[in-house]
């Protein structure tokens, strides 16, 4: 039996020095005396009078022994509340840890900041070296982001936290994780992006929101006058072809015309043969043909030109951002005019 309570006990100091290390190790508060320089040339304590400063130390003084107890966050807590009248570099120090035994690393770390900046004097200089230890290894661990937005009244949120409104720029500190950034503002299309911060890493982020006429215009297939310029080409060349047609109609009739007046075609039995037709004659018909040719040709190769210049008009519709996903079977329309000596009109082929 006094084995066992032996056993006993030794676990129980053994326990004990487990947690006393663990005390010793972990981030120790500024002391209950780290107030005591109230010299009024001290940076921190210009304008504060000294009854605000002793109520501030009061709050000070529970939230140091809320922090031994531990309860960090009711510490946390009075550490606020005392330096919403005193701007202490030690309150932002106790509170820097506090935070840290919270996790809540931007926090301390910006709080760490602000406790040091004084130097040594208002903390002590085994204080002041455990809080630049402890800044370099936060900012090891943490990241920044900067956020650009040059869009007049846009609104960024990061995780649901408004950094700045635009014209402007926001830089902080971060976890180093997948951040959402999201932007919003009045006539634009809203923005939303997840950026991965890594550790002692800067990430840039540039935001420029869009209308919704903007948006559509840049999505256009092709740039809008182009679908334009081919249905005018089109109406063109068959305007052209028109000409040869009116031209091939004017040889035509005068040849009709002149070969009325052969003698060959006077006879009882009409016809010329073709030794008959002087070569001046046989020379515009054969230019009536070609002309001829020319203007079937042009009428269409214009057709088809105004057709295919149509079809780009309605392919280049304004579409928004969300509508270019290319569909499950990702293919794609290709009309192309297709002309031979037996085939015209215009070929559709759907792409892979």
């Amino acid at each position: 039996m006094k084995t066992a309570h032996t056993r006993v006990a030794l676990g129980i100091m053994i326990i004990c020095l487990l947690c006393e290390t663990a005390w010793a190790q972990s981030p120790q508060p500024a002391s209950d005396s780290a107030v005591t320089l109230r010299e009024e040339d001290k940076p921190w304590n210009r304008g504060i009078s000294r009854e605000t400063q002793d109520a501030a130390e009061a709050l000070f003084l529970e939230g140091n022994r809320l922090f031994r107890v531990p309860l960090f966050a009711l510490a946390a807590a009075r550490y606020t509340a005392a330096l919403r009248t005193w701007q202490h570099p030690a309150f932002y120090f106790n509170l820097a840890l506090a935070q840290l035994n919270l996790s809540e690393d931007v926090a301390a770390r910006d709080n760490l900041e602000r406790a040091l900046r004084y130097g040594e004097d208002p903390l002590g200089a085994a204080q002041f070296r455990e809080g630049q230890h402890h800044l370099r290894e936060l900012e090891r661990q943490l990241g920044q982001i900067r956020i650009t937005c040059q869009t007049p009244g846009a609104v960024v949120t990061l995780d649901g936290v408004t950094v700045l409104t635009g014209p402007g720029s926001y830089q902080g500190w971060t976890t180093a994780k997948t951040h959402e950034l999201t932007a919003r503002g009045n006539k634009y299309l809203s923005e939303s992006k997840q950026i991965a911060v890594a550790p002692g890493a800067l990430e840039r982020v540039a935001l420029k929101l869009v209308t919704l006429e903007e948006a559509a215009d840049a999505n256009r297939r092709w740039a809008t006058w182009k679908p334009w310029a081919l249905v005018g080409a089109g109406v063109a060349i068959a305007a052209g072809g028109g000409v040869f047609h009116a031209l091939s109609a004017r040889n035509f009739g005068r040849y009709d015309e002149e070969v009325l007046r052969l003698s060959c075609a006077n006879e009882a039995i009409p016809g010329c043969r073709d030794e008959q037709i002087p070569p001046k004659l046989s020379d515009r018909l054969s230019r009536a043909r070609q002309q001829q040719t020319i203007a079937v040709g042009g009428y269409i190769v214009g057709g088809v030109a105004v057709t295919a210049g149509i079809v780009m008009l309605y392919l280049n519709r304004p579409r928004l951002a969300e509508q270019q996903r290319p569909s499950a079977s990702g293919r794609r329309v290709v009309v192309v005019p297709a002309l031979s000596p037996d085939v015209l009109g215009i070929a559709v082929s759907i792409c892979p």
